[in-house]
């Protein structure tokens, strides 16, 4: 609990100050309810009513928000990743959490300071194929699942060669391959872990050795 204080003040106290100039200089006002749109990413951003709470990223928002002076609410709304960049990008909702930047996002977002760096990509396969991933080369042929929406390292998606399956989120795309319509999925380390825990298939779908490290910064 310690740790997990000791990041979201961390979190807040950078984030602050990059989110009151913001707010000043759009002459947002302080009170009134903004629209946070995400989609479940636990634990970084929780299911509705998860008994853990909301999730670390949505506590770094409301802590932010709060430092930088607002004083309304905030009204979550959850939904598949590529329909909360939509709506962001269409003015429906006024902002997210747990987002890399790319310039197409450039367009409709603006960023906060980073408050995390890097992450950690897993990759799981369905167990009993005897398949054994080292390096990234070892995904070159194998039809790779991903989120829709989500930016994936390129040299990931260089060994793939286009062979990819879209899904509307990472459980969805979990199941791509439990199901055989995929041969691998690419996660990040937390995320998957949950995903894998809490759809049941421990025992059905193998970790491989392969892992990924991502060093791009994480903004809201």
């Amino acid at each position: 609990m310690g740790t997990r204080r000791r990041l979201l003040a961390c979190g807040a106290a950078v984030l602050a100050p990059g989110w009151a100039r913001a707010e000043a200089a759009a002459s947002a006002p302080a009170s009134g309810t903004l629209v946070l749109v995400n989609t479940v990413y636990p634990p970084l951003v929780n299911p509705k009513g998860h008994a853990s709470g909301e999730g670390i990223d949505i506590e770094i928002a409301r802590e932010a928000l709060k430092r930088g002076g607002h004083a309304g609410d905030i009204e979550i709304q959850w939904v598949p990743w590529k329909r909360a960049l939509f709506m962001l990008e269409r003015g429906m909702a006024d902002f997210t959490t747990t987002v890399n930047y790319s310039t197409e996002r450039d367009r409709f977002l603006r960023w906060s300071s980073s408050y995390r760096a890097g992450k950690n990509y897993h990759f799981y396969t369905r167990s009993g194929t005897g398949r054994k991933l080292e390096r990234l080369h070892d995904l070159r042929g194998l039809r790779l699942a991903v989120s829709a929406g989500y930016i994936y390292p390129q040299p990931v998606l260089e060994q793939v060669d286009g062979h990819i399956e879209y899904a509307r989120d990472v459980g969805t795309a979990v199941q791509l391959v439990e199901r055989g319509r995929a041969d691998v999925v690419i996660v990040t380390a937390l995320v998957g872990l949950w995903e894998v825990r809490h759809l049941g298939l421990v025992g059905r779908l193998d970790r491989q050795p392969l892992q990924h490290f991502n060093p791009e910064p994480t903004f809201m």
